[in-house]
């Protein structure tokens, strides 16, 4: 195989590898925002809950993305209202609620006879096997989701920096709320479909908390968190072809290996580098 069929769309391989270049549009905005606002059990509470999402969305016939995107939609309002009650620790809440929708998914999936899903496409993902159908929707619902991010960009960074500044600013705190709640259902449910339920949470955190190892400013956070998705990307996809690896844990081993370095890279400079008093 020719290098070139890796970002042939036509190829079962290029077409991989350009849904998931169109899913880093939002995966490495979304991701910073996720990380600067400590949202990351948050962001694991609605990946975990999506697949729930995805089996209501086949039961009713509305579709496993609008199936999730509703789904999560609702329960993170719902989660707004119930972590504010305090009667335990956030992360606590969030931990149950997690594995609770999970199982629940899963139990759901062995029960229902009349569904017939691949589980562990679901969980883990299976890029290599969407359809051309499905490969244009991934890529129009990223373009539109990266729009959306474009125009509201400010009222998602004066809410990250805080909601009282947002309200100062003239924003809509709750309307800016929801749409950014909707804009990180859409990459859940966009992400499933690419790397599964499990490591779609690695591909927000991951490259952001990278970037913002090496990051002065938001803008910058997101350019080399989208830069840093694209070579896990490019990378791992070769090196599962070479290898015979699976695609899907390629990538995040890739990401991984890459903010270990850089981790390291900045330990050894801070050690080494800073000028002596």
């Amino acid at each position: 195989m020719n290098i070139t069929d890796f970002f042939n769309p036509h190829e079962l391989l290029g077409q991989a590898v350009w849904a998931l270049l169109a899913l880093s549009l939002l995966t490495a905005p979304m991701g910073c925002f996720v990380v600067w606002r400590k949202l990351s059990y948050f962001g694991a509470t609605l990946a975990h809950s999506a697949l729930l999402g995805a089996i209501l969305g086949l039961v009713t016939g509305i579709g496993v993305i609008t199936g999730v995107i509703g789904f999560t939609v609702i329960l993170a309002i719902l989660l707004s209202f119930w972590l504010n009650s305090r009667q335990l620790p956030s992360d606590t809440l969030l931990g149950i609620i997690a594995h609770l929708t999970l199982a629940v998914g899963v139990i759901a999936v062995s029960v229902l006879d009349n569904l017939r899903i691949d589980l562990m496409a679901y969980l883990l993902g299976n890029v290599l096997t969407i359809s051309q159908a499905m490969f244009y929707i991934i890529i129009a619902l990223s373009i539109i989701g990266s729009v959306v991010i474009i125009i509201c960009w400010r009222g998602f960074v004066n809410l990250s920096i805080s909601p009282e500044i947002a309200k100062v600013e003239g924003f809509n705190i709750h309307r800016v709320e929801l749409i950014f709640t909707l804009v990180l259902s859409l990459t859940i449910a966009l992400g499933m479909l690419n790397v599964g339920v499990l490591l779609v949470v690695a591909m927000l955190i991951i490259p952001a908390a990278t970037a913002r190892l090496l990051s002065h400013s938001l803008k910058q956070m997101v350019v080399l968190s989208w830069i840093a998705t694209v070579i896990s990307i490019v990378v791992g996809m070769i090196a599962s072809y070479i290898c015979n690896f699976p695609v899907e844990p390629s990538l995040v081993a890739i990401q991984g290996l890459l903010f270990i370095v850089i981790y390291m890279w900045n330990n050894y400079m801070l050690v080494h580098c800073l000028p002596m008093n």
